[in-house]
């Protein structure tokens, strides 16, 4: 049973945005906005190219990036048929730099499996993932210690646990690598969730543990995510149903005593309608940065951060970004700089690929941001057009979005993310006129680099 998208697009001209845009700063409320400034930073040149043959129309829009302590960029996604694995090592805007490997078989609902990666402190990789496999819904670990773009049978994994249907993945933040490298995994359940964790040989099923987590008050969690601050305690976000707030729970020690976990909502109402449309981050100090979209306020995006005890509420405070955001895919990602100031990527009204980087104050009234894009549209079409169809009356590329955003150790963007062409106001012959959408896939971009243009990755290169 495949997933069927179901958003319908309407034509939209695809146009650089103009001018600088004013962000505005709240604690908790939008009544106590104060504006902010725009800088005027030289923007970053990026080299882009596809990780997918452009033609194939079955990738499925979510990929997950990482850069490892020597600057490899290691990425996964998927399609109707497999998960993959892709490495470069080094001058990763070259694609003959990367290997891809076509690693194991998506499940039978094809569209969930989410696979979502870690790197270890020596750069291996460590796989997590949701599948269907003959009826059996459960989530896997794979690892590879060697030779990981080579052969799967390099690579080992272990079925880690069996569930039930409505606990899949709805993003692939879902599981995370402790310091030490140890995997770790939450999913949701009716009044809380279940944490999971393994310390040593994690493919063998037995070393794995589950936590039972509730959550007093918040009682249909939802699309949870988990990251690790430098003390190995762990943070989770995700939504919560039943009070439309955002979920927030944290632990700081013996986390596998359920005891020891407390949770709170937060920002509550707000109108979610995409399991990609909110992201957590800690800072070198362990303290909880969100970016998020909220639709009661016309889509805006929202910065949130906590200095002190974010288990209470009124220790949050928040400010709105106001650059223009996409109505369809509310999909975003945050990352924190060396100097833990935030950026952002995500999709615009124009299906662009915006990012947002702040240079000073980030988490005051008076914060700055900047702006640029990553990849329009515009750009897309010209390095790689597709001709209109002659039953049609248009076609373009739309920089869809739901990017995966990295930052190396000089602070240098990587982001992956997801690209859709479309041909516009075509006759189906019956006549009746239809959107037709003819290509989609992973694209790839990171600051410098000499990708030229038209160059890609052909895939499959390995089939298991």
């Amino acid at each position: 049973m495949k997933r069927i998208y179901s958003l319908i697009i309407c034509f939209v001209i695809l146009a650089l945005l103009a001018g600088t845009s004013v962000a505005s700063a709240q604690k908790q409320t939008p009544e106590d906005s104060m504006k902010t400034h725009d800088t005027a930073s030289a923007d970053t040149t990026f080299a882009h190219f596809f990780l997918q043959d452009p033609m194939m129309n079955v990738v499925w829009g979510q990929s997950h990036s990482v850069v490892d302590g020597s600057g490899g960029v290691h990425m996964t996604f998927y399609d109707s048929n497999y998960i993959y694995y892709a490495h470069c090592a080094n001058n990763c805007g070259d694609p003959a730099n990367w290997l891809v490997l076509s690693l194991f078989n998506v499940g039978m609902l094809d569209s969930l499996d989410e696979p979502t990666l870690g790197v270890d402190a020596s750069g291996y990789p460590r796989l997590m993932w949701y599948a269907d496999y003959s009826g059996d819904e459960a989530y896997y670990y794979a690892e590879c210690n060697a030779n990981c773009t080579d052969n799967s049978a390099y690579w080992s994994s272990v079925t880690v646990v069996s569930i039930n249907s409505l606990a899949y993945p709805h993003n692939p933040r879902y599981a995370a690598l402790d310091t030490q490298g140890r995997p770790r995994l939450v999913y949701p359940m009716t009044g809380g969730f279940y944490y999971l964790t393994c310390d040593t040989s994690c493919t063998t099923a037995a070393n794995w543990n589950t936590t039972t987590i509730s959550t007093p008050d918040l009682l249909w969690p939802n699309a949870l995510q988990l990251v690790f601050d430098l003390n190995d305690q762990p943070r989770v976000l995700g939504f919560d149903n039943n009070t439309t707030a955002l979920l927030y729970a944290e632990c700081n020690s013996s986390c596998t005593n359920a005891a020891n976990w407390d949770s709170v909502g937060l920002f509550a109402p707000i109108d979610y309608n995409s399991y990609y449309s909110f992201v957590l981050r800690v800072d070198t100090q362990g303290r909880p940065r969100i970016a998020y979209f909220d639709g009661n306020n016309n889509n805006v995006l929202y910065y949130a951060w906590s200095n002190a005890s974010p288990l209470l509420p009124g220790n949050w405070s928040s400010y709105t970004l106001n650059y223009p955001t996409n109505d369809l895919y509310w999909s975003l990602d945050l990352a924190l700089d060396s100097q833990d100031r935030p950026s952002v990527a995500y999709a615009t009204y124009d299906l662009d690929l915006s990012y947002l980087t702040c240079t000073a104050n980030c988490e005051t009234t008076n914060p700055t941001w900047h702006q640029q894009f990553i990849e329009t549209g515009d750009e897309l079409n010209i390095s790689y057009p597709i001709p209109t169809n002659p039953d049609c009356m248009s076609s373009s590329w739309m920089v869809i979005g739901y990017p995966s955003l990295a930052l190396d150790a000089a602070d240098n963007p990587n982001v992956s993310y997801w690209v859709r062409h479309a041909q516009f106001l075509c006759d189906d012959g019956y006549g009746n006129l239809k959107t037709l959408y003819d290509a989609k896939s992973i694209r790839f971009a990171t600051s410098g680099g000499t990708a030229p243009n038209n160059r890609q990755v052909y895939l499959p290169l390995i089939i298991r």
